[in-house]
């Protein structure tokens, strides 16, 4: 993590970034953006009427990551969701990575993978054991 913030970052107030990311997670939380991979920083900034600085500083300043960190989080977030959901236990992991809004099996796989230290597959196949599994 960073020590110190890059400059861009202190010309924006601290009650203005959180302001900002405030209004991030709303919209992409309220309605699904992150599910888009083609949804990008410059878009959420025409959308909220700002610029990309300031979603970056917002996010860097809440968060201590990116953007796109922040887009995976509530993708992998999503995609835990349905890994362990009766309503999507017909799909595979890698139709769900796609659905949670990942461009590819390999971008779901390593973010997961990263986040959780196994496969989504093996996620799934361990909840299943919570679940159904009980201890003697």
């Amino acid at each position: 993590m960073r020590t110190e913030l890059p400059p861009y970052c202190k010309r924006l107030r601290a009650d203005r970034a959180a302001a900002i990311y405030a209004d991030i997670l709303k919209k992409l939380k309220k309605e699904k953006l992150y599910r888009d991979p083609k949804y990008t920083a410059s878009k959420l900034a025409k959308d909220l009427e700002t610029n990309t600085r300031y979603i970056a500083a917002a996010v860097l300043t809440s968060t201590g990551d990116n953007f796109n960190t922040l887009v995976n989080s509530l993708r992998l977030h999503d995609a835990c969701k349905m890994l362990t959901s009766q309503q999507h236990a017909h799909l595979s992991a890698e139709e769900i990575g796609l659905l949670s809004g990942f461009s590819s099996r390999q971008s779901f796989y390593r973010a997961f993978e990263k986040v959780y230290q196994t496969t989504p597959r093996q996620y799934r196949l361990s909840a299943k054991c919570e679940d159904t599994c009980t201890l003697e």
